[in-house]
């Protein structure tokens, strides 16, 4: 009787939508406040660490600046990255299809390529720019 009312068509529906979702979140939040508790670091040490937790370089106070200037421009590698990695993932994608996907996945890979060209040549460019390097 319950297996015949699970397999209806509204009751999966449902199950499917609402349940099943709304069970991993409360399992997910439910890991993360777990993870959490257990990492947690004990109250008389974060008392004596004032500085462990601050965003200094290993912990340590600063001795006058805290934050430093980066010495090298990171900006065009990080567009280089984001605009290469999902040409890697399409063929991780391509791996994997069927030859009957190979000729879509390939249109889609050309289109790829000609959208993602001009943030490339933007990164690259970007990445040689001397002038914009902060040396101290």
């Amino acid at each position: 009787m319950l297996l015949e009312t699970l397999y209806e068509g509204v009751v999966r529906t449902i199950l499917s939508i609402i349940v099943l979702p709304l069970l991993i979140t409360i399992l997910m939040v439910g890991l993360v406040l777990f993870l959490g508790l257990i990492t947690q670091g004990r109250p008389d040490v974060e008392v004596l660490e004032k500085f462990k937790l601050l965003r200094y370089e290993a912990g340590n106070p600063a001795k006058g600046e805290a934050r430093r200037v980066l010495s090298m421009q990171y900006f065009g590698y990080l567009v280089m990255f984001l605009a290469l990695e999902p040409a890697v993932i399409l063929i991780a994608v391509t791996l994997i299809a069927s030859r009957e996907a190979l000729p879509s996945l390939l249109v889609i890979y050309l289109i790829l390529i000609l959208v993602l060209s001009p943030l490339l040549v933007y990164g690259f460019r970007e990445s040689r720019k001397m002038d914009s390097w902060v040396f101290d």
